[in-house]
């Protein structure tokens, strides 16, 4: 198994296309740094918490990195010898390491260049105070960006048009207000402010958690627990159900 990920890992990174988009991407954030310097510390960690979002919106590019080519190569692969679940779970951990570590790389620049750059002496407290807040937003991000880059890779091995499953998902997980609204309608007259609602919403579009306007007022463990709780459960409920499908695809 750890030959096939760093296999996957080997053949997603050398991609020139990939790499200029990761390039692009540590520049946009070199440059995000460099327009907060000689400011307020506080302030560069307020904005890295409202781009959290983005790890979201990352997922389908993150799938197709890795399983792009799936369709071309599947019938190789299993002509060798390696079996599906093999396959299945190898380019899953890709993913998740590919995500991970590019995410990990893009904060360490944003961040630790921020803290160089910025002026926090004047106020060492806000600014401690500040970085806490920003860890721990982080930390409620990263099992939903998991859960979402999870349901991405499903998406990616079972359709084989890109297009309609990365419609797809951006339209169910960031556009899925119109169904809260018939549910609501349908079952609660109309309320949409109850907890199921407010469950289905945190589960249907989970990147409401991560809104500014969300966070600031639930910075407790409790926070973490939704997060957790609905970022592992897609991770693990689309890895057994993709997987399950997966066995029973047809190769052609």
């Amino acid at each position: 198994m750890l030959n096939y990920i760093k296999a996957e890992l080997w053949k997603a990174v050398r991609r020139r296309g990939i790499v200029i988009f990761y390039l692009v991407l540590f520049l946009l954030a070199a440059t995000f740094c460099v327009e907060v310097s000689g400011g307020r510390f506080e302030d560069l960690a307020s904005g890295v918490c409202v781009v959290l979002i983005l790890g979201m919106l990352m997922g389908p590019i993150l799938a197709h990195q890795v399983d792009g080519h799936t369709q071309e190569t599947l019938k190789n692969e299993l002509s060798f010898g390696l079996s599906r679940g093999r396959i299945y779970l190898g380019k899953l951990i890709a993913v998740l390491v590919i995500g991970l570590l590019m995410a990990g790389s893009i904060l360490a620049v944003c961040v630790g260049g921020g803290w160089l750059l910025t002026d926090h002496s004047t106020n060492p407290q806000a600014a401690q105070v500040s970085l806490e807040v920003l860890l721990f937003a982080l930390a409620g991000a990263v099992p939903l960006w998991c859960g979402m880059a999870a349901v991405c890779h499903m998406a990616a091995l079972l359709i084989s048009s890109t297009a309609v499953w990365a419609s797809g998902y951006y339209i169910l997980f960031f556009f899925g207000q119109p169904i809260l609204l018939l549910i609501a309608a349908a079952f609660f007259h109309g309320n949409t402010s109850c907890w199921q609602i407010n469950l289905l919403e945190a589960i249907l579009m989970p990147y409401t958690l991560l809104m500014p306007q969300f966070l600031s007022g639930w910075l407790t463990w409790g926070y973490q627990v939704w997060c957790w709780s609905i970022g592992m459960g897609w991770l693990l409920v689309s890895a057994l159900v993709g997987f399950l499908l997966f066995r029973r695809k047809e190769i052609h």
